[in-house]
């Protein structure tokens, strides 16, 4: 299997993700009052926003050199995904800086809820995905979809950095909570849009019913 100079791109990116999820954990792991605290945080923040944002390097690579694989379509989403959902189960581990200097005590749990149903989200729709693919069905991106993820990418690299700063933390909240709405409702609309991979599924499965009751009633009369 050749791999492509995309996919070797989205396989680095990949790899990037331990050095950056072991950056974060050392920062955390210092002291708040010393000196490197603020340097550590600003490197792990900067190493997750190269992993996020050589998402459009890939993807463009991938279109000029007209080497798009499905290695690449599996792998490039995926490393997204797993970046932003262990750093955010992370953040709310540490929980620094996540009640906004004090004056919203409740935020690390609205955003632990909302991680939940978010990684939810993505396994319904990878099952959904896996349906319409399994019946040769075709599903295209919506707009939506790149809304959240801009959204997500932008508030989870600003939640490493809420420490730092209070504004940084209502920033980073403000973003986490958009992106937190944007992805339910695209994934609710992108069922939706495409109901008919799953209509069809049911009406081959009563279909199927349908068929082995015959059969059954033709064996007794028999």
């Amino acid at each position: 299997m050749k791999i492509t100079a995309a996919t070797k791109i989205t396989i680095a990116r990949i790899f990037l993700i331990f050095p950056t999820v072991a950056m974060y954990i050392v920062s955390q792991m210092v002291d708040v009052s010393r000196n490197g605290y603020v340097a550590l945080t600003v490197v792990a923040a900067v190493l997750l926003a190269l992993v996020l944002a050589t998402d459009i390097v890939d993807g463009m690579v991938a279109r000029k050199t007209h080497t798009v694989s499905n290695l690449g379509k599996f792998l490039d989403p995926l490393a997204d995904k797993v970046a932003i959902f262990v750093v955010l189960f992370l953040i709310v581990l540490f929980n620094r800086g996540l009640n906004c200097g004090g004056k919203f005590n409740a935020n690390p749990l609205i955003i632990a809820i909302l991680a939940g149903i978010m990684v939810s989200r993505e396994l319904v729709i990878g099952v959904f995905r896996a349906v319409a693919a399994s019946r040769r069905i075709v599903l295209a991106a919506d707009i939506y979809g790149k809304v959240k993820t801009v959204l997500l990418d932008i508030a989870v690299v600003a939640l490493v950095l809420a420490g730092l700063h209070e504004a940084i933390a209502w920033i980073a909240t403000v973003a986490y909570y958009a992106g937190a709405f944007f992805t339910v409702f695209s994934g609710v609309n992108y069922m939706v849009k495409n109901k008919a991979v799953l209509i069809e599924a049911d009406d081959k499965s009563a279909a199927s019913d349908e068929v082995a009751e015959n059969k059954e009633d033709n064996k007794e009369q028999e």
